[in-house]
């Protein structure tokens, strides 16, 4: 580089790292504003302290603190790169063979959609020390980094991928060479998201069981009332969480200099299928895949109940569970029963969706049309994200009660932040010089987002409902658990407790039905929509 541009460079460099740290103190000190006139607003429901009465606590609990941050961070680390590994090759054998796709895509939906309440016990029974924690952290993030991990290796550029094959490239060398860095923008995405869940996921196998971690400090403080001390453990939960999102940003950063900017990059095209597919051979083939699946669930259903030689008085098969809801004297009852619960958690997870998504969409368009907004926004959003919702459900109930409002507030915040960063990926994504274009002629932000930035992010959009829709379910469902007292969420519990196993397994498996069976529509309404309204994103 000449020096004199060097030189001209660095004042503009350290002026934009001031005005970022800035825009970050900015915001943090909003937040401690709004959270002290909350406070003082609910001070009669004694469930928000004041920010001092929470440093408080957590100096008083500086001792404990940090063999109990140890222990969490090493299961969710685990869980973390295990997950990941795991997601990171099944995407790539997803890309390289679609039939195995269609194959094992719906089990691994599945796996992202039982209800803790009913696979935490058979983990415990079944994985010996840590590990059931350590595999509900994995279990966290393996979705929603397979789903970026698929979306990123499909993004390639079309032109790139023909002179690739024109020049007698297979396959797997495009997998190396090409799609594996097109994928690293989509890719890094996912992880963002993934590094707070696998916390999370770690924290809730210890709010389940166990000896120490900061879910077993969670539990502690809340069952003795302790406000104060309850909300410091979160706080420093959601500052790990923080962190780990902040760490796969940085490195992001390091090894994707070029995500956002580069005019040829786009991330987020849609598989197409072959030219001379017929409706009829798509419709078999699909339904080939879905008998498939169902054939390799039910047999490792039974391969897992045998080989780990599980209680049949709690772990029930595949006909145990047909015999409760269509075989049973009491079938007819079993079914109404279910599917009025069911009716119920459509409905939260339904409302709660939609809230989250608009706000998210709206707000991904902002953070990426004005990038110091984002330096504000993006943490508040990092630490709503982070916060338990074992801890923020209960909470949320009572400031906007048990009904429909507060289960809403509780799914919108969990669709909020994987739509926000999945939609942001995507909106960034657009060509710089179609964005210019639209600014030359005197278009606004507001026109480059509605024109070329929505187009683009179309795929990344339904990205985000992949793994958001079967994430509002189970959102839906914990709600019901933690506060309305209504719903399938409810019903788990209330079987689990009374020991109605039969009742249980039946309740996880139509929940798992229903997630998939909505995936699978998002997934259907993808091709005709992006091929109408942004083709270029089509492979």
């Amino acid at each position: 580089m000449n020096p004199f541009v060097a030189s001209r460079r660095a004042p503009i460099v350290a002026r934009s790292g001031v005005r970022s740290s800035v825009a970050v103190a900015f915001g943090v000190v909003g937040l401690l504003l709004i959270w002290a006139i909350l406070a003082q607003i609910f001070a009669g429901l004694r469930v928000i302290p004041q920010p001092w009465a929470v440093l408080q606590a957590m100096w008083d609990d500086r001792n404990i603190y940090s063999g109990n941050i140890s222990t969490t961070l090493s299961e969710g680390a685990i869980g973390f790169f295990w997950g990941n590994v795991l997601a990171v090759a099944l995407a790539g054998v997803f890309v390289q063979v679609p039939a195995v796709e269609r194959l094992l895509l719906r089990i691994a939906v599945a796996s992202y959609c039982v209800p803790l309440v009913a696979i935490a016990p058979i983990l415990v029974v079944v994985l010996p020390g840590d590990v059931p924690k350590e595999a509900l952290a994995g279990l966290s993030v393996f979705f929603t980094t397979l789903t970026a991990a698929v979306l990123g290796l499909r993004s390639a550029d079309r032109s790139a991928l023909d002179l690739i094959h024109s020049l007698g490239g297979g396959s797997f060398f495009i997998l190396r060479k090409l799609r594996l860095l097109y994928a690293l923008p989509s890719l890094f995405a996912g992880l963002k998201i993934a590094a707070p869940a696998a916390l999370l996921g770690a924290i809730i196998g210890e709010y389940l069981g166990s000896s120490s971690g900061l879910g077993v400090m969670l539990v502690q403080a809340q069952s003795s009332f302790q406000v104060a001390r309850t909300w410091a453990v979160a706080l420093v939960i959601s500052a790990l969480a923080g962190l780990g999102y902040a760490l796969v940003a940085i490195i992001a950063r390091w090894l994707t200099p070029w995500a956002g900017r580069d005019v040829s990059v786009g991330a987020g095209a849609v598989a197409s299928g072959a030219a001379g597919d017929g409706r009829v051979r798509s419709l078999l083939v699909g339904a080939v895949g879905l008998a498939g699946s169902i054939l390799l669930i039910v047999v490792g259903w039974y391969a897992v109940i045998r080989g780990f030689a599980l209680d049949p008085y709690f772990a029930k098969t595949p006909a145990d569970v047909a015999t409760y809801l269509f075989a049973g004297d009491d079938a007819a009852d079993h079914r109404q029963r279910l599917l009025a619960a069911l009716g119920t958690t459509l409905l939260d997870a339904g409302v709660g969706y939609v809230v989250g998504l608009i706000a998210a969409t709206l707000g991904a368009a902002v953070l990426v049309a004005f990038r110091r907004v984002e330096q504000i926004v993006l943490p508040l959003a990092i630490v709503l994200r982070s916060i338990p919702l074992l801890a923020l459900t209960p909470l949320l109930a009572l400031v906007f009660g048990r009904g429909l409002l507060g289960v809403t507030i509780v799914v919108a915040v969990v669709t909020f932040f994987a739509t926000l960063v999945t939609v942001s990926q995507g909106l960034r994504a657009a060509p710089v010089l179609a964005c210019e274009v639209i600014t030359s002629l005197g278009g606004g932000q507001l026109t480059v987002t509605r024109k070329v930035r929505l187009l683009y992010a179309l795929p990344s959009l339904f990205a985000s409902a992949r793994i958001a829709i079967p994430g509002a379910i189970a959102g839906a469902t914990l709600a019901e658990w933690l506060a309305s007292g209504k719903g399938l969420g409810s019903l788990l519990v209330s079987d689990y407790t009374a020991s109605r196993f039969a009742g249980l397994w039946s309740g996880s498996v139509v929940i798992v039905v229903v997630s998939v069976a909505l995936y699978g529509l998002v997934t259907a309404l993808e091709r005709p929509v992006v091929a109408r309204y942004a083709p270029q994103r089509v492979e």
